[in-house]
């Protein structure tokens, strides 16, 4: 890819990888890998601008495929194989004090994630204390209120009824605090020394210097691979951890039985990041996203997101010959 990608998720029904590709003054895209032919599909989405990121891709229950923009939500229709686009106007009813003063470093209201929520979708927005679903018909409504320091938020997990939200970019950054909400009243607040927020399985995990917990309780969760307190990307099966990307150690580390597998990054020479692909730099195989397929192959984004690897266990190396890895 010729500009950094931050998202990638796994589609079981098309046995495909969607990810976007936003270009900063060109035209960004969706994109289906699918899997079985190396085909790249591309569908294309509206200009998306340098204020805010497209950071987050997710299938909803009925098939669909949603993206954020940092004004709008892309959906991909699974009946049509179109996109629609929800436009979300930057003036918010309650946003912040100040929220559109350019002067400010952290000036907008554009969208910071999403999460799926039935056939459509909740949103999280820089400057807006609360959350906002997005209707599969493209309606929206104000949805569940954020407490301080929560809006913009990181991400957001589901565990059952209650969403579990990370704290937002105009927060300290210092701040470690998990709030575990139930509909539009605060449920508790926990305090947990927290790098990352996961989903492993069914159980959101907080992973903390200690190691990960549940990220509404703070109880110790059991795993074979113990991620690098550093780590930013991390997929987990049967509720244990299962990979990590280690930023300090430059490694892909995989659990197999009782057994961890690391995997090199070394530096390499390659696009620099958010570039045009011409101008080449030297530098370490940064991962922004991981994602695994049915059977258990792991779907890498690496040279800070600009080249899409997998990396095949000795299992799927034996049972999925069919496979033209990508990178």
């Amino acid at each position: 890819m010729n500009a950094p990608v931050y998202s990638l998720a796994f589609d079981k029904v098309k046995d495909a990888l969607w990810f976007p590709v936003m270009e900063i003054g060109g035209k960004s895209s969706l994109h289906r890998y699918d899997l079985a032919t190396g085909k790249d599909v591309q569908y294309p989405l509206p200009d998306s601008g340098d204020n805010g990121l497209v950071t987050t891709t997710v299938i909803t229950s009925d098939g669909a495929v949603w993206v954020n923009l940092p004004y709008a939500v892309a959906r991909w229709d699974p009946i049509r194989e179109t996109i629609t686009t929800t436009s979300i106007p930057a003036a918010a009813e309650g946003q912040l004090p100040g929220a559109v003063d350019t002067t400010q470093p952290l000036a907008g209201t554009w969208i910071s994630t999403l999460i799926a929520d039935g056939d459509g979708v909740l949103i999280g927005r820089l400057n807006v204390p609360y959350l906002q679903r997005v209707a599969s018909d493209g309606t929206t409504s104000r949805a569940v209120d954020l407490p301080n320091g929560y809006e913009g938020t990181k991400k957001i997990a589901r565990t059952g009824s209650t969403l579990i939200v990370a704290p937002g970019w105009l927060s300290d950054e210092s701040a470690t605090d998990v709030l575990a909400i139930a509909s539009s009243t605060t449920k508790h607040t926990d305090v947990i020394p927290m790098n990352g927020l996961y989903d492993l399985g069914g159980t959101i995990a907080a992973l903390t210097e200690k190691g990960l917990v549940k990220a509404d309780s703070g109880e110790p969760l059991p795993s074979t691979l113990v991620p690098d307190p550093s780590a930013d990307a991390l997929l987990a099966q049967n509720s244990e951890a299962e990979v990590a990307y280690s930023p300090s150690r430059h490694t892909l580390e995989r659990a197999v039985g009782t057994e961890v597998v690391t995997l090199q990054l070394n530096s390499r020479t390659g696009p620099a990041a958010g570039g045009n692909g011409t101008a080449d730099v030297k530098a370490w195989e940064g991962v922004t996203a991981l994602a695994q397929a049915a059977d258990a192959t792991v779907f890498v984004l690496r040279a800070n997101g600009t080249e899409l690897c997998e990396w095949a266990s000795a299992e799927s190396d034996q049972n999925s010959p069919r496979r033209s890895p990508p990178g």
